[in-house]
């Protein structure tokens, strides 16, 4: 992609597919699992329903844009390998981050139901490979082809923040849950900029990788090996009172904490690693404030996609009335 308009345009085409997908493709999938192998157990039809939809849900659009455009993969997405160092210190800034994406998400569960609990322990049910292939494996490939790809290069010709911005918000959105809207766009600032400086989506494959394989993870421990506390954290969550909720912003506030020198630590070592990147970084931004032609970021399918999150979203509201 060479400008925002084309970012907006395909974040349009991929809202329309995931909405539709989550009223009407889920639907047909199950129905055609039911119709090939009706005796499939519960935790496998789960399995390949996810996968299914995750993986065309997100290729798709790709696949009209590019027929469409007669665009090549590889002239969209940023491709450069990542040294080692990289590498590690990217590990380690995952790792370092989860605390402070964890505390925004206490928050916003003041706020709003934790929506996707229930199925992060359904899908920990299916056994630690399987859960993370549908939790880890496809999203951190499927999603970050699509935001950190196709929606960010659009975004090469205008102010790099701007950029990083507005590629971020579009991937808080397309969760379509409140619980991860905002810890998902403060993720995706984070992605962003290090794509941006290594220059390779394999940086942001690696980290959302391990943010949700982490994740899953860690409920499939739990599902496994203390399944009583399990069942009563998920049957409890929908009826925690302020007081409790505010105890879990505390608690999550204290790991923060803990976790701070170290996430400090990650993004220290990844400015010195990226000295020479970062520098053409900014010189780049520079040049773009300086041209005279500036491309518009905020085109109108800017607009309708905001438009169209807000209405679907009222839509989830009253729908789980």
């Amino acid at each position: 992609m060479k400008y925002p308009k084309d970012s907006n345009i395909f974040m349009f085409i991929l809202m329309i597919f995931l909405i539709l997908g989550n009223n009407v493709g889920v639907g047909i999938i199950a129905y055609m699992i039911e119709l090939i192998n009706p005796n499939m157990q519960y935790n496998e039809k789960v399995f390949v329903l996810q996968s299914t939809f995750a993986i065309f849900s997100f290729t798709l659009p790709i696949i009209i844009y590019m027929l469409i455009k007669k665009v090549r993969i590889r002239d969209i997405i940023p491709l450069q390998s990542l040294s080692i160092k990289n590498i590690l210190v990217i590990i380690f800034m995952s790792f370092s981050i989860q605390p402070l994406l964890q505390l925004i998400a206490a928050i916003t569960d003041i706020f709003s139901k934790n929506q996707i609990s229930d199925s992060t322990y359904i899908l920990a049910s299916l056994g630690l490979p399987k859960a993370l292939f549908v939790v880890a494996v496809i999203p951190a490939i499927t999603e970050e082809l699509t935001i950190r790809g196709f929606i960010l290069s659009g975004y090469k010709n205008v102010n790099i923040w701007l950029g990083v911005l507005i590629s971020s918000l579009y991937f808080g959105m397309i969760h379509f849950t409140i619980t991860q809207l905002f810890y998902a766009v403060v993720a995706g600032i984070i992605f962003s900029l290090v794509v941006k400086v290594t220059k390779s989506i394999y940086s942001s494959i690696l980290m959302h990788f391990i943010l949700n394989g982490t994740q899953i993870t860690l409920s499939f421990l739990l599902v496994k090996y203390l399944p009583q506390i399990a069942n009563e954290e998920l049957n409890k969550q929908s009826t925690y009172t302020f007081q409790e909720n505010i105890l879990i912003v505390i608690n999550s506030l204290v790991q923060f904490l803990f976790s701070l020198p170290f996430l400090l630590l990650s993004i220290f070592l990844f400015i010195k690693f990226n000295k020479e990147a970062i520098r053409k970084l900014k010189e780049e931004n520079k040049l773009l404030k300086c041209e005279q032609y500036k491309y518009k970021s905020f085109t109108k399918f800017f607009y309708i996609n905001i438009i169209v999150y807000f209405i679907y979203m009222i839509f989830i509201y009253f729908s789980n009335k």
